[in-house]
């Protein structure tokens, strides 16, 4: 079987490894993106893509245009019966995954990069190069990087004593629903609910496993959030992803870059993990390309990468999982962190926090 050669693979499509492939297919490189699915599909995910990654997501899908989709102004916590309110300003969008992969995707191959569907990376093997085992060719690389998720099959992960996580969601009916990202926490887990359409809502979870397996099981945990989903009508069966672990980023494994949730897994509620999907992955790329060129080695560019993410997103990931533990703490902890985050500003400054810069 005959072996194609790039400068660049790429395993995994998702907003990650997309924006890897359109970054560094722009800048010249040879670039092979490999994605298991096929598009478009539903992935588990908020949907919430913060202002922050805006400008970002604009310059990488260049004129695939996705602008039209809900703005979200405001965002609500529901912990505890207690409700508190503040606006996302500027605005936030909601912009289904269904959509997004799709769109990211098509302009991969636009920008130049070979893209594969339906492929499966079976092994990857590092020497002078590196050699890809897929289902459906061999491949070699200058580098790879990859983006295949938070329970990437090509990563180790050390789990003993972790406690299991389980994401669920679907999108449902609602009218007129509110330009607001809105999350429910119980303990155990939390709920986000954000409009996907002017009649419609995208409900994502993420629940341990002993104490929910089921949207509705989810929405039984929170009184509010119980009252407002017993109009829905689901759109589509509900999709699950699990098992889920909270960990430290890593940048590396077994050779390979890692970028997007293969790399680190931010707390869903903090909505930023298109954000540094797509930040990191664009990141990945810039560091590959002078490797590419010659100027240092897969080693130092590994090295670079490093550095330049654990100084962009490690702020973001401890103060998230700061906010995710006060909110699971004891009754009289979570009123505490609730009461603190109650006053003027300092809701704000807490999820600005948990952003990736």
């Amino acid at each position: 079987m005959e072996t194609a050669a790039y400068d660049l693979i790429v395993v995994g499509a998702g907003p990650a490894g997309s924006a890897c492939a359109i970054t560094a297919a722009r800048a010249g490189a040879k670039v092979l993106l490999l994605e298991k699915d096929r598009f478009p599909r539903h992935k588990v995910c908020g949907e919430f893509v913060s202002s922050e990654s805006l400008g970002l997501l604009r310059g990488l899908l260049g004129e695939k245009n996705l602008s039209s989709h809900i703005l979200v102004s405001g965002a609500r916590f529901f912990v505890d019966n207690k409700c508190l309110r503040f606006p996302v300003s500027p605005a936030a969008q909601s912009i289904p995954r269904y959509e997004l992969d799709a769109a990211l995707f098509e302009t991969a191959q636009r920008a130049g990069a070979t893209t594969r569907e339906g492929v499966t990376v079976h092994n990857v093997q590092r020497e002078k190069t590196f050699q890809i085992a897929t289902s459906e060719n061999s491949f070699t690389a200058k580098a790879v990087v990859n983006a295949t998720g938070r329970w990437s099959k090509l990563r180790q992960f050390d789990v003993a004593g972790k406690k299991k996580w389980l994401g669920l969601k679907a999108h449902f009916t609602e009218q007129s629903p509110a330009p607001s990202v809105d999350l429910y926490f119980f303990p155990g887990g939390y709920c986000g609910v954000t409009p996907v359409d002017t009649n419609a809502v995208n409900a994502c979870a993420m629940v341990r496993a002993d104490v929910a397996r089921s949207l509705d099981g989810v929405f039984a945990k929170e009184p509010e959030l119980w009252r407002r989903s017993r109009s829905w009508k689901s759109l589509f069966p509900p999709v699950t992803t699990s098992p889920l672990y909270f960990q430290e980023p890593e940048t590396e494994s077994a050779g390979m870059m890692l970028a997007g949730d293969a790399a680190g897994f931010i707390d869903p509620f903090a909505g930023d993990g298109i954000s540094l999907a797509l930040q990191s992955g664009v990141l990945a790329a810039e560091t590959i390309v002078p490797f590419i060129a010659g100027k240092y080695s897969w080693e130092q560019a590994l090295l670079e990468y490093r550095f330049a993410y654990k100084k962009r997103f490690a702020p973001a990931f401890r103060n998230a999982a700061r906010l995710r533990n006060a909110f699971a703490a004891p009754k009289w902890l979570r009123n505490a962190a609730f009461a603190l985050a109650s006053m003027p500003g300092v809701g704000q400054m807490m999820l600005r926090a948990t952003r990736a810069r």
